[in-house]
C-alpha cells in the first residue's frame, strides 16, 4: 500500500470524497449544537410551571421566586372564580362564561403572549378591565363604558347575583390558550378573556362575596445561556433539577410547589433532534455516499487490475485464493480507516461551509469554541463507516481477483478484463420495484379500499422513498452496461474534432466497454441524482407558492369587522389598490351536515380571482359564475357532496334563527345544488372540505343582523402593477383591518424559512460537491486507464501521430461516454422526479391535494447538465497532457525488456 500509493489512492479516493461528505455534514451538527437548541428552546417560552395557594401574596410570591439565583423572569395569573359580565347600558348584554384572570401587566404568561392591546392602557387601576375586541362587540361596549361583573353566591337552592360596576380601561386582540387545557388556573379554551390586576382578585371576592377557587399560578423563565449546556446534557440537566429544587424552597412558605418542567422536555427533544439530524442529512447524503461507493469500485477494481501480475506471482510462490482473497480485503480494511481519518480532517474544513445548513432552526452560529466540534460519536461513526464503505466496494473485485487463473493473469491484455461483467439480474429487480410502487399508489387513486391496496399498501408504503433510488440506480445501470456497442455508436460524436482517429476512437471502446461502462455509470449517476434532487426540490417549492397565492386567493386577503359598512369603500380608494371583492363566510353552520357557506358577488369575484383549472372537476370558471349568478343556486365541494348524499340538481334547507327584537324567530334558506367545484380561490384548499359557496344575493337572509351565527368579512384585494405592497398593507391596517396577508410577504417568507434554506443550501452544496467527485474521480479513472495503455499510446505515437493527436482520442473517447451518461442521467433523474411529484399528489390511500405539483427544471439543474460535460472533458484533458509529454523510447524499452 505504500509502494503503490497512486493504487492506494485511486483505490479509496470514491470512498474518501463520501466519507469527507458525511464527516463534514456530522461536524457541522456537532458545531451548530448551540444554534439548534436555542431554537428548540424559542418553543417554549416558559421554562418551569407553578401553582400556590390562593390565598398567597402575589407580589411576594413573586419576589421570593425572582430571588432564586438562575431564575431570569416569573409571571403569575390568578383565574377567578366569578366568570359573568354584563353590560350597564342596555340592551344590558349578558355573557356567561369568561376567562376573567388575574395578572401583571408587563408579565403575561406565555399563553397569552400574543395579546395586542389596540386600545386604552395596559396598566389597569383597580375598577378598570381589559376586555378581548371580540368580548366587547358582544357586549356593544367601547373604552370608556361601564359593565358589571356579576357573581353568584349561595347554595343550590338560593342563589343570589352580585354585581360590581367597573370601566373598561382597554382593549386587545390575540389572546389564547395553546396547550393549556380545561380547569387549570389559566382558564378555559374557548372563552373571551377579561382581564383585571392579579392582587385585585382579593378585593373582587369581597365586593362580590364570592370565594376564591383557583390556585395561583406561574411560570418561570431560567437563564438559560447560564444552565444549560448542548455539550454536556447531563450537566444541564443537574443545573435544571438543582434550580427547581430552590424554587420549590422559596414556593414553600406560599403553600406551592414547581408543577411542571417544561425544559427537561425540551432536553430530551434536544437529544431526538440531534438524532434526527443525523438520519436526515445522511438520507439527503444517498446520492453522494451511492456515486462515491461507485467511484470506489471502480478505484478498487482498477487498482487490483494492475496488481494482476504481481498477485500471480504470489500464487506461483503458494498463496491460496483464500489467502489473496483475505490479503486484499485486509487492505481494504486499511484504507478505509486512512479514508476515515483523512476524511475526518477534511470534513473540518467542508463544516465551515455546511454549518449554515444543518441546523433547522436558522443560520448556525458555530460552536462555543468558535472552533469545530467533534463529537465522539462522529468519529467512531465516520470510521466505522469508512470502513465497511471499503469493504462492501473491495469484497467482489477481491473475489473475482483472488480467482484468477495464474496464465491469465502472467498476460499483458487479460481477455477478461475486456469485458463487462454484467448480471442485470440485481437492476432489473430494483426497476421492477419502483415501477411496482409507483403503480401501486397510482392505483390507489382510483381504487382507495381496494384489496389490494389493503393487502400490500404497507410494504409499498415503507418502499416509496427509496424508489427513485431503485429507478435511478437500476435503470442507469441496465442503460449503460447492458451493452457495449452503445459506445461504439456514439463515438461519431468525436469525428468533428478526432477526424483521422475517428475510427481508433470507435476501436478502443469496442475493445474495451467495461471501462467504458463504468466511466458512463458514474457520469449518468452523478447528473441522475443531481436532476432528481433539483428538479423534485423546485416542483415542490413552486407547489408551495401557488397553494399560497390559491390559500390568500389575490394579491392580498383582508378580515375586518363585520360592523363597519364603509371599510369596503375606504379600501378601494387606497392608492395601489385596483380591485377588490368582499366575501362573506358563517363556520360550521348546520346543514345536511355541517359545512362552511360563502357569500361572494359572482362578477367581482370571479373577475378578481381568475380561478385555474384544477379548481373544477368538469366545467369551468364561466360555468360556475353563471351557476352562482343565478338566485337560489349554489356551488358545493365535491367532499361535501359525497358527504351529504346529494347530487347536482337536489334542493336542501339551511335553518337558522334572526333577532327581532324581544326574540328569535326560526328562518330558512331552499338552496338548490347548481355544480360542484373541488374548491375555489382564497376560501378552501381542500377536495375534502365541506363549503358552500352562493351569492350574496342568493345568502343574503344569512346575514341578517343580528342572527347570532358570528359572520366574518374577507376582503380579497387585487393590486396595480406598480403598487407596493407593504405601503398598500399598511394603508389597509390604518383601516381598522384584524388581519391583512400579502401573497408577496407570504411567499417571501417561504423563501425565507430557516427549514426551506437549510434543506436547498445543502441540496446546493451536495450537488457542488458532486461535480467536484466526478472531476476528481473520473480524472483519476482516466490517468490509471492512461498507465494501462501507456504501450498503446507510445507505438501510436511512433507511428507517426502527433501528442495532441493522441490527446484528443482521449477527449473524444471521453466525449462519446460522457453523451451516453448525460442522455441517460437527464432522463433517469428527470423522470424519476415526475413520478415521485406525482405519488406525492396523488398520496397513497387514494388522497389528492386540490393544486397539482407542477414539473419544474430550476435554473440549477441546467447548470448542473453544463457543469457535468464541463467536468468530464477538463478531466479528460488534464489527464492528456501526460500522454503529450510521454517518454515514448522509456516506455518502449520497458515493454520490449
Amino acid at each position: 500500500m505504500v509502494r503503490g500509493r497512486r493504487r492506494t489512492v485511486s483505490a479509496i479516493l470514491g470512498v474518501l470524497l463520501a466519507i469527507t461528505f458525511i464527516a463534514g455534514t456530522f461536524i457541522a451538527i456537532d458545531s451548530s449544537t448551540r444554534a439548534t437548541l436555542n431554537g428548540l428552546l424559542a418553543g417554549y417560552p416558559a421554562d418551569l410551571f407553578f401553582q400556590a395557594q390562593p390565598s398567597a401574596n402575589a407580589t411576594h410570591l413573586k419576589q421570593a421566586v425572582e430571588a432564586v439565583p438562575g431564575v431570569v423572569r416569573v409571571a403569575t395569573y390568578h383565574r377567578a372564580s366569578f366568570d359573568e359580565i354584563q353590560a350597564v347600558s342596555p340592551p344590558n348584554a349578558t355573557v356567561f362564561s369568561v376567562n376573567i384572570l388575574g395578572v401583571e401587566p408587563g408579565y403575561l404568561p406565555s399563553d397569552l403572549g400574543s395579546i395586542m392591546f389596540t386600545q386604552g392602557s395596559d396598566s389597569l387601576a383597580r375598577g378598570t378591565v381589559a376586555l378581548s375586541e371580540r368580548l366587547a362587540e358582544m357586549l356593544l361596549t367601547a373604552v370608556g363604558d361601564p359593565v358589571a361583573i356579576l357573581g353568584r353566591v349561595g347554595d343550590q337552592y338560593n342563589v343570589t347575583t352580585t354585581r360590581v360596576n367597573v370601566t373598561v380601561g382597554a382593549l386587545f386582540r390575540g389572546a389564547s390558550l395553546g396547550h393549556v387545557s380545561s380547569g387549570t388556573p389559566l382558564g378555559t379554551p374557548g372563552r373571551e378573556f377579561v382581564l383585571i390586576p392579579i392582587n385585585d382578585i382579593e378585593w373582587y371576592d369581597l365586593q362580590l362575596g364570592t370565594d376564591a377557587q383557583y390556585e395561583i399560578g406561574g411560570e418561570i423563565q431560567i437563564n438559560r445561556e447560564a444552565l444549560l449546556d448542548p455539550y454536556d446534557l447531563e450537566r444541564s440537566r443537574l443545573n435544571v433539577a438543582h434550580l427547581s429544587r430552590q424554587v420549590d424552597a422559596a414556593l414553600a412558605t406560599f403553600g406551592g410547589s414547581v408543577t411542571s418542567d417544561q425544559i427537561s422536555n425540551a432536553l430530551s427533544n434536544f437529544e431526538s433532534v440531534l438524532t434526527f439530524q443525523r438520519a436526515i442529512y445522511l438520507a439527503l447524503s444517498a446520492p453522494v455516499i451511492l456515486l462515491g461507493l461507485y467511484l470506489g469500485a471502480i478505484g478498487v477494481d482498477l487498482g487490483h487490475a494492475e496488481r494482476r501480475r504481481e498477485l500471480a506471482v504470489l500464487k506461483t510462490r503458494g498463496a491460496g485464493t483464500r489467502q489473496l482473497f483475505g490479503l486484499l480485503l485486509t487492505e481494504a480494511a486499511v484504507g478505509g480507516v486512512l479514508a476515515g481519518i483523512v476524511g475526518l480532517a477534511a470534513g473540518v474544513a467542508l463544516s465551515l461551509l455546511l454549518l449554515n445548513f444543518v441546523t433547522p432552526f436558522g443560520l448556525g452560529t458555530g460552536s462555543r469554541y468558535g472552533l469545530p466540534v467533534f463529537s465522539a460519536s462522529t468519529i467512531v461513526t465516520v470510521v466505522v463507516m469508512s470502513v465497511i464503505f471499503m469493504a462492501v466496494m473491495s469484497f467482489r473485485s477481491a473475489h473475482r481477483t483472488a480467482a484468477l487463473p495464474i496464465v491469465e493473469t502472467l498476460r499483458h491484455y487479460a481477455p477478461g478484463e475486456t469485458k463487462i461483467h454484467y448480471r442485470p439480474t440485481i437492476d432489473i429487480v430494483l426497476i421492477v420495484l419502483a415501477v411496482a410502487t409507483y403503480g401501486l399508489v397510482l392505483y390507489s387513486r382510483s381504487r382507495p379500499g381496494g384489496f389490494l391496496t389493503f393487502l400490500v399498501g404497507p410494504l409499498f408504503f415503507i418502499l416509496l422513498p427509496f424508489s427513485p433510488i431503485f429507478l435511478i440506480l437500476g435503470s442507469t445501470r441496465l442503460l449503460t452496461r447492458s451493452t457495449g456497442r452503445l459506445y461504439e455508436g456514439t463515438a461519431r460524436l468525436a469525428k468533428p474534432f478526432a477526424k483521422n482517429l475517428y475510427h481508433v476512437i470507435a476501436k478502443n471502446l469496442q475493445r474495451n466497454p467495461r471501462r467504458s461502462s463504468n466511466v458512463a455509470v458514474v457520469i449518468a449517476l452523478g447528473i441522475a441524482f443531481g436532476m432528481f434532487m433539483l428538479v423534485t426540490f423546485a416542483s415542490q417549492l413552486a407547489h408551495q407558492e401557488i397553494q399560497v397565492r390559491g390559500s390568500i386567493g389575490a394579491d392580498a386577503a383582508v378580515v375586518a369587522q363585520s360592523s363597519d359598512a364603509t371599510f369596503e369603500t375606504n379600501l378601494s380608494h387606497i392608492a395601489g389598490v385596483v380591485k377588490t371583492t368582499r366575501i362573506r363566510t358563517i363556520y360550521g353552520i348546520p346543514t345536511p351536515l355541517p359545512a362552511n357557506i360563502h357569500a361572494l358577488d359572482p362578477a367581482t369575484y370571479f373577475a378578481l380571482t381568475q380561478p385555474a383549472p384544477w379548481y373544477f372537476g368538469e366545467g369551468a370558471a364561466e360555468e360556475a359564475r353563471q351557476v352562482l349568478a343565478t338566485p337560489s343556486q349554489v356551488l358545493v365541494t365535491e367532499g361535501y357532496l359525497e358527504s351529504a348524499g346529494l347530487a347536482v340538481g337536489d334542493r336542501f334547507q339551511v335553518h337558522f334563527s334572526v333577532y327581532n327584537g324581544t326574540d328569535y324567530e326560526p328562518r330558512s334558506i331552499t338552496m338548490k345544488v347548481g355544480g360542484t367545484v373541488r374548491g375555489l380561490p382564497g376560501l378552501a384548499s381542500s377536495i375534502f372540505s365541506g363549503s358552500i359557496y352562493g351569492s350574496l344575493d342568493t345568502l343574503g337572509p344569512l346575514f341578517a343582523t343580528p342572527t347570532g351565527l358570528g359572520a366574518e368579512d374577507r376582503y380579497l384585494v387585487g393590486f396595480g402593477p406598480d403598487a407596493d405592497w407593504r405601503a398598500v398593507k399598511d394603508a389597509i391596517l390604518g383601516l381598522g383591518a384584524t388581519q391583512v396577508q400579502v401573497s408577496e410577504e407570504a411567499i417571501a417568507q417561504l423563501h425565507s424559512n430557516p427549514v426551506f434554506r437549510g434543506f436547498f443550501g445543502f441540496i446546493r452544496m451536495e450537488i457542488a460537491f458532486m461535480v467536484v467527485m466526478l472531476t476528481a474521480g473520473l480524472g483519476l479513472i482516466f490517468y490509471a486507464a492512461t498507465l494501462e495503455r501507456d504501450v498503446e499510446f507510445a507505438a501510436m505515437r511512433a507511428r507517426g501521430a502527433s501528442g495532441w493527436q493522441t490527446a484528443g482520442l482521449l477527449i473524444g473517447e471521453a466525449a462519446s461516454i460522457m453523451a451516453i451518461g448525460l442522455l441517460v442521467g437527464a432522463g433517469i433523474g428527470s423522470l424519476a422526479a415526475y413520478l415521485s411529484n406525482t405519488t406525492v399528489a396523488v398520496g397513497l390511500g387514494g388522497g389528492e391535494t386540490l393544486i397539482p405539483i407542477p414539473f419544474t427544471i430550476p435554473l440549477e439543474a441546467l447548470v448542473l447538465l453544463a457543469l457535468a460535460p464541463v467536468a468530464v472533458l477538463a478531466a479528460s484533458f488534464l489527464v492528456s497532457i501526460r500522454v503529450v509529454r510521454m517518454d515514448i523510447g522509456r516506455v518502449l524499452k520497458i515493454r520490449g525488456g
